[in-house]
């Protein structure tokens, strides 16, 4: 067995050990930034989480707290995971780009073959703003949670926010702000977003 085997198996089992799970064939990069409770970081089969990609949790609320990522996922450079006590779960064969930041505060369900562009912003909490006399970060937020579901395609930029239910095969424009859900195979982009036009 040549050296580099041997390097590559010794990675992959000290990968292996400070998570959860990790199916065979996946493959984290040593400059992965991994916080928190690691041990509730799981990920499938022949799953990639490219260098400088950072995936928290957090370390208070174990129970409701996880990183659960199926098959064939890849987590490109860049990316934010973080669950602030929620959970973020991602279905198999996705793609997350670079520079997109995703949280988990009311639970982010994402479902498989989803593609998602770089500098998206997910986002499933919205702080309370209704007593002036108290900073926003001291009121109570909401936490709805956000559902993207299977063969979704959301472009660069976009951002999508608490309490959205993104239908199956949708397609989201680039930059576009999602306030509210998304039937099934619409077409929809704009600041709010609009249905513009529909796949079927």
């Amino acid at each position: 067995m040549n050296l580099w085997l041997i390097l590559k198996s010794s990675i992959w089992c000290y990968q292996k050990s400070r998570l959860g799970a990790i199916g065979r064939g996946s493959n984290i990069s040593l400059l992965t930034d991994m916080r928190g409770d690691r041990k509730h970081i799981y990920l499938g089969k022949g799953t990639t989480i490219c260098k400088y990609a950072a995936l928290e949790v957090d370390p208070v609320d174990t129970d409701s707290s996880k990183i659960i990522i199926g098959d064939r996922t890849l987590i490109s450079s860049f990316v934010i995971l973080r669950t602030y006590g929620g959970t973020i779960r991602i279905g198999d064969s996705s793609f997350i780009n670079s520079f997109s930041a995703l949280y988990g505060h009311g639970d982010l369900i994402i479902g498989n073959g989803v593609l998602i562009g770089p500098q998206v912003t997910i986002i499933p909490v919205n702080y309370g703003f209704k007593d002036r006399q108290i900073p926003f970060r001291e009121q109570t937020p909401t936490t709805k949670g956000i559902i993207i579901e299977d063969d979704v395609w959301i472009g660069a930029g976009v951002t999508i926010l608490d309490g959205c239910t993104i239908g199956q095969g949708a397609v989201i424009g680039a930059g576009a702000v999602v306030t509210k859900s998304v039937e099934p195979y619409a077409i929809v982009a704009g600041v709010p977003a609009q249905q513009i036009s529909s796949r079927e």
